[in-house]
This record gives C-alpha cells, sequence and structure tokens, in this order.
C-alpha cells in the first residue's frame, strides 16, 4: 500500500527530520490534517486543544516561524512562518 492509498496522518505531513522530539509529539498520529490548517474564518480550537499537552509545544512554533510554515504549530496558527493568532 502507497502513501496515497492510505490516509495520510500528521507524521506523513510534518518533516520529522526538523524536529527533536517528535516522536512525543501529541499530534503525531491524528488523522485529522484539515484542523491543523484551518482557514482564516474557521476556529482552530480542536488543534489548540492538542497542543495544550504537547512536550514539545515551543520548540514546533519556533521552527514553523524559523521554516516559514502554515497552519497550527505549537498552539498557534502561522502564515508562512509570520504568527497570525494564538
Amino acid at each position: 500500500m502507497t502513501q496515497m492509498e492510505r490516509e495520510l496522518t500528521l507524521a506523513d505531513l510534518f518533516p520529522l527530520s526538523e524536529a527533536p522530539g517528535w516522536h512525543r509529539a501529541a499530534c503525531r498520529g491524528d488523522a485529522n490534517h484539515d484542523a491543523w490548517f484551518p482557514f482564516p474564518s474557521e476556529d482552530f480550537d480542536y488543534a489548540r486543544r492538542i497542543c495544550a499537552s504537547c512536550p514539545i509545544r515551543p520548540a514546533c512554533g519556533e521552527f514553523a516561524a524559523r521554516t516559514g510554515q502554515s497552519g497550527v504549530w505549537g498552539g498557534h496558527e502561522f502564515d508562512r512562518g509570520h504568527l497570525t493568532r494564538e
């Protein structure tokens, strides 16, 4: 079975090699990846709740800012590395 034939999880979308301790990330196996990439008018409470107890939360947000990521990282929403919502 190829990656395209199975449902993607966040582990498939996020660059694992860049995040020390990624194996401990609270979101790692989450198949609800749309919740991590909300439209500007959508709420991101689901992702924020998962992030709240994550042991790599600060590093995740720093990674997003440093590498120009978009979506919810470290409990905050980013657009190309710029913090848009807390």
